[in-house]
């Protein structure tokens, strides 16, 4: 079984999409981050059966940057009428039609869907960031920890704030909310609320790299910089440079994670430390905060 991206394009210069390895079902942090392919032109999710709010947000990102120098980029969608329903409930069919795209995805109203699901929205359309940042407030509200709440709506406020001012493109947001009380009962200590915000513009390096603030070495190095308390790419405006930084000690010490993936690194940080990673070149960046509903509760 397989969901993948495949179809050498003509174009040789179109930016990476995801190319799934052939036994994976999966659209996850771990999948999407490490096969990619340079020249894929067709979106491939026919046998595709799960899909994260990260997996959901690195794919919209691709496939944007991919129109960029390929209107002809098709995407097949999922066998599974339960999976294509989700699809639809994250946002991803009205993503696709806003975007020129099709995938034969049913309507919302075929959806049934257990968990709790933010739909993939645009920065721009929804009002910005604290508009979105008020969106899943109200949205997650009855569903998470007050200071979990807390810590998702800033994060998003900070995230969806330095995308609009330094990556000059627009951006996603969607949040899912992952339990294991379909059956009645209360929620469990590890069940979790995924956050995850992505755009597609010049990344973290390029964005030092313009007002020469910093110098990092490589984009590694330059997310690593970003994630320093007031440390900033704009120069002479003291007070900045605190988002990133505040949002991750909020994150993790709620027993969370956050993910920030720029050009070809990729940085995870939660409460045991930091690990970093090389992986495949994509534009723009994602973040993702992942909490648990309830920290430090045995439910």
């Amino acid at each position: 079984m397989r969901a993948h991206w495949g179809g050498a394009s003509s174009h040789e210069n179109i930016p990476p999409v995801p190319t799934l390895p052939g036994n994976a079902r999966t659209l996850t942090i771990g999948t999407f981050d490490s096969f990619l392919d340079p020249l894929a032109s067709v979106c491939d999710l026919r046998d595709l059966v799960f899909i994260d709010a990260y997996g959901l947000v690195g794919t919209a990102s691709a496939l944007r940057a991919g129109l960029k120098e390929s209107p002809d980029l098709r995407v097949i969608p999922p066998e599974s009428d339960p999976t294509g329903a989700h699809l639809t409930a994250m946002g991803f069919r009205v993503f696709l039609h806003e975007h020129g795209l099709s995938a034969n995805l049913p309507d919302l109203r075929a959806a049934d869907v257990s968990d709790v699901v933010v739909p993939l929205r645009s920065a721009q359309v929804a009002g910005g960031d604290q508009a979105l940042a008020h969106l899943l407030w109200e949205q997650l509200r009855d569903h998470v920890d007050p200071q979990v709440l807390e810590a998702v709506a800033e994060g998003v406020w900070e995230t969806v704030a330095n995308a609009i001012e330094h990556s000059g493109s627009d951006a996603q947001v969607m949040a899912q909310v992952y339990r294991s009380d379909h059956g009645g009962r209360p929620p469990h200590h590890n069940d979790r609320v995924q956050v995850v915000v992505g755009d597609i513009g010049r990344g973290v390096l390029a964005s030092f790299q313009a007002t020469g603030v910093h110098e990092p070495a490589d984009e590694l190095e330059a997310i690593n910089i970003a994630l320093e308390y007031l440390v900033t790419s704009i120069p002479d405006d003291p007070g900045r440079g605190q988002g990133l930084s505040t949002t991750m000690e909020q994150v993790v010490g709620l027993q969370g994670e956050m993910t920030v993936r720029s050009g070809d690194a990729l940085v995870t940080i939660d409460r045991v430390g930091k690990k970093d990673r090389r992986v495949q070149r994509i534009p723009g960046v994602i973040v993702a905060l992942s909490l648990p509903l309830y920290p430090g509760e045995q439910r």
